[in-house]
């Protein structure tokens, strides 16, 4: 199927490349004639193109030149719906671990509850996945559920619903459930291969634009986001991590000094405290995407948006992941991000980098968040927010949207 799904692509490319090829020649021809006339009859018009062509010109001129197996941004206007009234996940009713079949059913009747075979084993893992076998090809937004529950987690709903609107695929997969300390879940290697095996599944079964494959997490989601890009940089065109978990090992140390339940779990499924020396450190090392980020900076397009303010994943986390991932000359300094992380303030030194007054940010303001930060380093964008552990649901899908490998 997949083989069928690329000759059909190369024949349309062909076809179109020799349709565009003709209709430019005729075009310059005409363009040659008119300019002609015009210089003969020695006039020239002051007034300016009429609305329509204006609209048109800017949008040629926003266009993405793009390149032969390089990730582009392309800044063409998509007009999106946004079926969902809720902005920010920290408002969805109920708690953020709630995960209720039933809400889905009610709110998204079109989204199914299926099973997925594991490649790693002999289990089949739930996942909730939707296509509406349109006749088009169709982006996919993959969405990973966070920290304390599992597939079923009702927060997503409105990215389900986004989906559905948008005749997008979705996939929402359960890799191994929630990291409640089981050996098997937190970014085990049974968990990636269940990420893997969920991305496959929707390759197989829906006719999916290669060029728009989308990841989404918040919070251990994004954790697992950023592990799932950092194995695959070349399929998804775009990552959006909110208030990421990026450093295991040092986000025990947080936890463990807040007696909170993480450091826990993290040490079971770890096989003990991560202490220096041990194997439980070299574990969590291991499961942190902060071990695997690193090795595909410049080649993975990813958004990192983390509220100021959030104590549950500290700020650094995000700031960790987009310095691994950002060119050496575009990083943060370590005596910044301390002085940050002590007044949860932009240093000023730092805010007169951020680009954030020139770059418009949709639906940041629409949320009652305020964009303190924002820098750029190749494909990688981190984004600070007036705010704290919070995904803001409409920010995320449109700049997903945007993106094009």
């Amino acid at each position: 199927m997949r083989r069928n799904w690329q000759k059909k692509l190369d024949s349309a490319s062909s076809s179109a490349s020799a349709h565009t090829g003709d209709t430019k020649r005729r075009w310059c021809a005409d363009v040659v004639a008119l300019l002609s006339v015009a210089v003969l009859l020695g006039g020239c018009s002051d007034e300016a193109p009429p609305a329509s062509k204006q609209a048109t010109t800017a949008q040629e001129s926003a266009a993405p030149r793009t390149g032969s197996g390089e990730a582009e941004q392309t800044r063409a206007t998509v007009d999106l719906q946004h079926p969902s009234e809720y902005l920010r996940v920290t408002n969805f009713p109920g708690t953020l671990a709630d995960a209720e079949l039933s809400r889905w059913r009610d709110e998204t009747p079109e989204i199914e509850d299926i099973r997925i075979p594991s490649s790693a084993d002999s289990s089949e893992q739930p996942a909730l996945f939707y296509d509406s076998e349109s006749d088009k090809k169709k982006p996919l937004l993959m969405v990973l559920h966070s920290w304390s529950t599992d597939y079923l987690q009702n927060i997503d709903i409105p990215l389900g619903q986004f989906a559905v609107a948008n005749d997008w695929v979705f996939m929402h997969p359960d890799f191994r459930g929630q990291n409640d300390g089981r050996p098997e879940s937190t970014a085990s290697e049974l968990a990636i291969s269940d990420m893997q095996d969920a991305l496959e599944y929707a390759r197989d079964n829906a006719d999916l634009d290669e060029s728009r494959l989308y990841l989404l997490g918040y919070s251990g989601g994004a954790m697992n986001a950023l592990h799932l890009a950092s194995r695959h940089p070349e399929v998804f065109a775009g990552v959006a991590a909110w208030v990421p978990v990026y450093d295991l090992p040092s986000w025990h140390q947080w936890n463990k000094a807040r007696g909170e339940k993480y450091a826990d779990e993290i040490e079971q499924a770890c096989g003990g405290e991560p202490s220096e020396g041990s194997e439980a450190l070299s574990e969590c090392r291991k499961r942190s995407p902060s071990a695997h980020v690193p090795d595909v900076a410049g080649k993975m397009r990813v958004l990192i948006a983390h509220g100021i303010g959030d104590t549950t994943v500290p700020p650094e986390q995000a700031l960790r992941a987009f310095n691994d991932l950002a060119n050496e000359d575009d990083r943060i300094d370590q005596e910044q991000i301390d002085r940050l992380m002590q007044e949860r303030e932009v240093p000023d030194a730092l805010g007169r980098r951020s680009t954030h007054d020139d770059d418009e940010l949709a639906h940041f303001a629409e949320a009652d968040a305020e964009v303190l930060l924002h820098l750029k380093s190749g494909p990688a964008e981190l984004v600070l927010f007036n705010g704290e552990h919070d995904m803001l649901y409409r920010p995320g899908l449109e700049w997903l949207s945007r993106q094009r490998r």
